[in-house]
């Protein structure tokens, strides 16, 4: 077997999708349980209950392009972000906008980055989707892609690029560390990846992991220009 897998066997065609007509405009949904990119077919978290939206997974991989020209390795993760009650959608959507801002700062840094950088941080690529289940709060997830010759591990609450997220967070918000939900391995996934320029095996995980975050349910549009998803 090859060291990319069967899975990877170089295809010509494009991802398969339908078109799906809301009140407030129209998105893209991938027709089956893979998500095509430069050739590879890479298989996503398309369930019964939910499709996966390439207008969302789309941006995802074009982000990972753009770092992986820039860096041959790149470490990968994900977290979370809720919300105080009653926080409008808008004011949610400036402040996650904000965060990455102040996060890009903090990692260029030369005196107020994260302790444990070396260096500072010159690029990153992230992105973000709002979400909100029945009965549940609106909720962020995110993920995030750094250098991995900087970057070991996202951190902790209190440390590590990890502790600026939640610090960052918390001073928007007013809220509590508890509104940052940190990435736990799981008998499914991993805290981390990491993605190697080239090697289309390493991304296998990223886009399954992080098509979660691009599935159908819970995305809604208010019809007042609210973006539902962002990258960098």
């Amino acid at each position: 077997m090859s060291e990319e897998g069967t899975t990877h066997s170089v295809l010509t065609q494009a991802t398969p999708y339908t078109t799906k007509v809301h009140t407030h405009g129209r998105y893209k949904v991938i027709t089956g349980d893979v998500f095509i990119r430069h050739g590879y077919a890479y298989p996503i978290n398309t369930t019964d209950q939910s499709g996966i939206r390439l207008d969302i997974l789309t941006p995802v991989a074009e982000q990972l392009d753009a770092i992986l020209s820039i860096y041959s390795r790149v470490y990968f993760s994900r977290f979370d972000l809720r919300l105080p009650e009653n926080t409008p959608i808008d004011t949610g959507n400036r402040w996650v906008s904000d965060l990455f801002k102040k996060l890009r700062e903090r990692l260029k840094s030369k005196l107020n980055r994260p302790v444990g950088l070396a260096e500072p941080i010159l690029n990153f690529a992230y992105g973000w989707v709002r979400e909100q289940e029945k009965a549940k709060q609106v909720h962020y997830h995110c993920w995030i892609a750094l250098p991995h010759r900087q970057v070991r591990r996202l951190g902790t609450p209190t440390s590590g690029i990890a502790g600026s997220i939640v610090e960052i967070w918390m001073g928007l918000t007013g809220g509590k560390a508890a509104l940052v939900e940190l990435p736990k391995a799981t008998e499914r996934y991993p805290n981390y990846y990491i993605i190697e320029r080239n090697k289309p095996k390493t991304l296998e995980g990223p886009f399954l992991w992080v098509s979660y975050l691009a599935k159908e349910r819970g995305k809604y549009q208010t019809g007042n220009g609210d973006r539902v998803h962002s990258t960098s």
